[in-house]
């Protein structure tokens, strides 16, 4: 009898050894993979959106064309070689690639807190609400309760700036 009771306790720390192990490997990998894929899709939007014809031919804010804003635009007007992005393009390719990597089983919230043309810089946030894990399925919670607030959500921002060589 003694013997039996001992395996019993052995198989349900086990199980719960294996449960902890996967609640917290999943928040820690899921975490790890909206980073990276964000530190990606930012690089990759950055540089879609480019504006070529600004390097190219030095074009900056001139206070007459509504193409640049007056409060992300810091660059000289006239000068070549200046790097400079497009806000709109940006935004557009940011959500495209985001989405056609994004896993399609979390709720993701993406805000652009500040976006700067010239010179290229943005801040971007992601923040993500996990959904319940297996085993809170099985045990019939399909929803969140009362007391839950949102503050188990994982956020992740990223600064970026766009440099180059001339």
């Amino acid at each position: 009898m003694n013997s039996s009771t001992w395996g019993y306790l052995f198989l349900v720390l086990g199980l719960l050894g294996i449960l902890l192990i996967n609640l917290f490997g999943n928040i820690t990998i899921n975490n790890e993979q909206d980073y990276y894929l964000l530190k990606e899709v930012t690089k990759s939007a950055m540089l879609d959106s480019v504006d070529i014809m600004a390097f190219r031919e030095g074009i900056g804010y001139d206070g007459i064309t509504s193409t640049s804003d007056p409060e992300s635009m810091h660059c000289i007007t006239g000068k070549t070689g200046e790097i400079r992005i497009v806000k709109e393009r940006f935004v557009e390719s940011f959500i495209r690639h985001f989405a056609e990597n994004v896993d399609r089983n979390k709720k993701y919230t993406i805000s652009f807190k500040d976006i700067d043309e010239c010179p290229p810089k943005v801040t971007v946030t992601i923040k993500t609400e996990e959904s319940l894990s297996w085993f809170a399925k099985l045990l019939g919670k399909t929803d969140k309760m009362d007391y839950e607030t949102d503050t188990a959500d994982v956020v992740n921002i990223l600064n970026a700036i766009l440099e180059s060589e001339v």
